[in-house]
């Protein structure tokens, strides 16, 4: 039996299970699945802030780095990101200590600063003039049990209160408990990266105002080993059995007739949007029933006969 299609959504706990079995605990493909994690983080970053102009040339980045994968994620992102834009500057907090990074955060810290020392510095607050463009959290993942040690919350409710453009939490927001708790001192992300696999927590009703927009960033994990979870993230392999050519006697009515009724002077935007979703779907003929008021608009946005 084939994986279903989609990754699937897990606890904390079956998160933990799957990355024991998955890495076995070898260094080299945890270290590789880093590496991809770091780079998806930073060009979904980046991607995101498309949304208010761009990531500026000379840009600033804001690092809470905790002890474990994900603090070495966060510094692996900025290293992408400074390669990216030879202006740009990233100011990191160890919360812990530089001490308390495991080997592959630490390496994830040598390589960042052998890439751009002159643009990278340690400090034990955020103090920034005028604050910073990004702040990227990979202090806690899925492996945090509450409550908060003291450092990681005043690091944290510093980061969610100084002036940023854009915070991103890496997998999940630092401090966000089992079953979508968020205490006072939780990080508050306008995106949270899920690297992966989803994480149950974030798509918990009771997280949506610390979690914000959440982007599901695939790294391979899901390809060979399917999951016991019933909830799934829909993706573009829903449609895979549906790929391939068409034959090539068919035509449009072989692939279904729809019929869209809808719309209204004041409001055509909805009709207009199932017409143009209807018409990516594939199906082979459609027929939009809209007022003669809205024909020329669709005929020029949905030109398609």
């Amino acid at each position: 039996m084939s994986p279903a299609p989609g990754n699937p959504v897990l606890s904390c706990a079956e998160a933990r299970a799957f990355e024991k079995r998955f890495f076995g605990g070898d260094e080299a493909s945890e270290w590789s699945a880093m590496e991809r994690a770091g780079g998806a983080v930073a060009d979904a970053a980046l991607q995101d802030f498309l949304e208010i102009g761009g990531f500026p040339r000379a840009g600033s980045v804001l690092v809470l780095a905790g002890k474990g994968n994900n603090g070495g994620d966060a510094l692996i992102a900025a290293r992408r990101i400074l390669e990216r834009y030879p202006l740009a500057r990233a100011e990191v907090i160890p919360v812990f200590g530089q001490r308390a990074l495991r080997p592959l955060a630490q390496r994830a810290w040598r390589e960042l600063w052998q890439a751009a020392r002159a643009r990278v510095s340690s400090v034990e607050t955020a103090g920034r003039p005028g604050g910073y463009d990004l702040c990227l959290d990979g202090v806690f993942g899925f492996q945090f049990r509450p409550p908060l040690p003291p450092r990681a919350a005043a690091v944290i409710g510093q980061a969610n209160s100084v002036p940023v453009r854009l915070r991103a939490a890496v997998d999940l927001p630092s401090g966000l408990e089992e079953g979508g708790r968020a205490g006072p001192d939780v990080f508050r992300a306008d995106f949270t990266y899920a690297t992966g696999s989803v994480k149950r927590p974030v798509v918990e009703e009771e997280a949506a105002a610390v979690v914000g927009r959440l982007r599901c960033l695939d790294l391979g994990f899901f390809g060979f080993e399917d999951s016991a979870s019933r909830d799934r993230v829909l993706d573009s392999s829903v449609l895979d059995a549906l790929r391939g050519l068409r034959a090539a006697g068919s035509d449009k009515r072989t692939y279904g007739h729809l019929f869209l009724l809808g719309g209204s002077l004041t409001y055509p935007g909805a009709i207009l949007m199932s017409v143009r979703a209807a018409l990516r779907s594939g199906v082979g003929l459609l027929t939009a029933c809209v007022p003669a008021s809205l024909v020329p608009a669709f005929a020029a946005r949905a030109p398609a006969p």
